[in-house]
């Protein structure tokens, strides 16, 4: 795009064709109050809350919506400006009901600190006395539609953002209010909870019913770090207080996903309610009973190196630091090895996609694929292609909530999609560990493709670069270690005579075990995942290991030593 100077407040300013006033502004430090505009949704310009001066005539235009142009001179807190805002506030406060001191929002309500900065500390006109419904019907937030301004930035991120276009509006006038669907209770419409629109909430109309009243952005840490739910590895902002994980909120700025979260990964870590394991625990007279570390531990590698048959399993929700150290002793020991709860898939053979390649596909096939609660973002990302023109097509893929594609196609389908492609048309082939390989090479022979790999398990890419494939069931090892780190759905294929599991929380699995070995929560560790695409995500510690804790790769190198004493 071609340079151009403009001036705001007199400042010259240098920027680009094809940026807004407020994106200029931005760039150039100047503050401009916003209130509907967020950056990851289309700019609608409809609140007024970004009003600038333009000169000489003096008209005031949106600067979210009113493009730059060479010497364009506005002024963004001139008087006019500033009666126009105030009024525009004024307005707001007077539709619904705005009592801060009682709104989980208070403190970083954007609508409140607006008020405070333009100096308002009453309300000039009438309130509304008209009692607005609160819907609780979702499980995991709330709609409060007597604190909504109706500003539809949760209807531009519904639509935009996650492309489920659940939210719209209903009504007129000063009856208005955010509807999903034809007007039916949110928890019973075709939302899919992803939370986007709890997101981007400039007010209290939209509440977590987890975090609402734990703490505001002034009380909670920021930590940003990874998703440990799917082997997306999307970007996730975790806001912890007092080592707690209170809620997870968007990351727009980094990650595939570029923001999108869902179900999965935004609410349920939050929702857990699984006891924690907090000291080792050994099997005496039928019960599982407490004991030191060192007892455990000596107990785990006398019984390692006395077995004829060994099996080891591991979780897919394991770093790749844990990988290793689990490679480590179980090599060493010459066990049987492999991965309980993941799947890898084949390695690509083309270029890789990332998310934006959604963006300009004509076509996106998917092929043998996990596109519901595991891999939900993508199933987003899909939509989002065909909002944009692109057509949809599934081979054998689980995609239940994936609305408006091809249900069901077929292999020869797929092919014949592709084959009517014209040469600048942009293919994206999604595919699980149940793709063909031989359909994904006949799918790479055309140009301008890009391939999606989406394996089962967090961290199945990384297991595979280890040589951890996908453990198979059947015999009876004299020993099984089963390294379960947080899983809570663990259910391993082998059983063995004498079973070691290690694990973060309480489950049917440790319940039957041996002994059984603390394990730390995803929260607590550091390390890296590896994305499907093979590159590494950095995963950071949000929350402090408990003191009763020990770290899962320091108990690993532990038994190495004393399974070399014990043999």
């Amino acid at each position: 795009m071609a340079a151009l100077t403009m001036f705001i407040n007199g400042q010259e300013i240098e920027t680009e064709e094809g940026r807004t006033v407020l994106e200029a502004a931005t760039e150039a430090g100047i503050t401009i109050p916003t209130l509907c505009y967020h950056p990851a949704v289309t700019a609608s310009g409809g609140c007024r809350m970004c009003l600038v001066e333009v000169e000489p005539r003096g008209q005031l235009h949106p600067a979210c919506t009113f493009p730059v142009s060479p010497g364009l001179r506005v002024q963004t807190h001139s008087d006019k400006v500033v009666k126009a805002r105030r009024y525009v506030l004024e307005l707001l406060f007077s539709e619904r009901s705005h009592y801060c001191m009682y709104c989980a929002a208070d403190g970083d309500c954007e609508l409140q600190t607006l008020a405070y900065y333009h100096g308002m500390d009453h309300w000039l006109y009438p309130r509304s006395d008209i009692p607005r419904v609160v819907d609780a019907s979702r499980q995991y937030f709330i709609m409060d539609h007597n604190r909504c301004i109706l500003c539809r930035r949760c209807i531009r991120a519904c639509s935009e953002v996650a492309a489920v276009h659940t939210l719209g509006m209903g009504q007129r006038g000063a009856e208005s209010l955010v509807v999903a669907d034809l007007d039916v209770p949110f928890g019973e419409s075709t939302c899919i909870s992803c939370g986007s629109c709890l997101d981007v909430c400039p007010v209290g109309a939209l509440v977590d019913r987890r975090s609402a009243f734990m703490g505001g952005d002034a009380d909670l840490e920021r930590h940003g770090t990874v998703c440990a739910q799917c082997s997306l590895g999307c970007s996730i902002i975790a806001r912890t207080r007092s080592d707690r994980l209170i809620r997870i909120d968007s990351d727009w700025d980094n990650g595939p996903s570029a923001g999108l979260l869902c179900r999965v990964g935004r609410f349920e870590p939050l929702h857990v309610t699984a006891p924690r394991i907090r000291t080792p625990l050994v099997r005496e007279g039928g019960e599982l009973v407490p004991c030191s570390w060192d007892e455990a531990l000596s107990l785990v590698a006398h019984r390692l190196s006395a077995a004829d048959s060994l099996a080891a399993l591991i979780s897919a929700r394991a770093t790749n630091e844990e990988l290793v150290a689990f490679n480590t002793v179980f090599s060493h020991l010459q066990a049987d090895t492999g991965l309980f709860d993941g799947r890898p898939t084949v390695a690509a053979p083309g270029p890789q996609a990332t998310m934006r390649d959604f963006d300009t596909a004509a076509l996106v096939v998917a092929v043998g694929a996990e596109l519901d609660d595991e891999h939900e973002v993508a199933a987003c990302w899909m939509r989002r292609a065909r909002d944009n023109g692109a057509r949809l097509l599934l081979v054998e893929c689980r995609a239940d909530r994936l609305k408006g594609q091809d249900h069901g196609a077929e292999v020869e389908e797929a092919e014949a999609a592709v084959a009517q492609l014209s040469g600048d048309d942009r293919l994206v082939v999604v595919y699980g560990p149940r793709a063909d390989a031989r359909l994904l090479e006949r799918l790479n022979e055309r140009g301008s493709v890009a391939f999606l790999s989406l394996p089962e398990g967090v961290n199945a890419a990384g297991a595979a670069a280890l040589g951890l494939e996908e453990a198979v069931a059947g015999g009876a090892p004299d020993a099984a270690y089963i390294y379960a780190t947080d899983s809570l759905t663990a259910t391993p294929p082998v059983r063995g005579d004498f079973q070691i599991v290690h694990s973060c929380y309480r489950t049917e699995l440790t319940d039957g075990a041996d002994v059984v070995l603390p394990a730390l929560h995803w929260t607590e560790k550091e390390g890296h995942f590896t994305g499907p695409s093979g590159d590494l995500r950095t995963v950071n510690r949000v929350v402090a290991v408990p003191q009763w804790a020990r770290d899962d790769r320091d108990v690993l190198s532990a038994l190495v030593g004393l399974t070399e004493v014990s043999r």
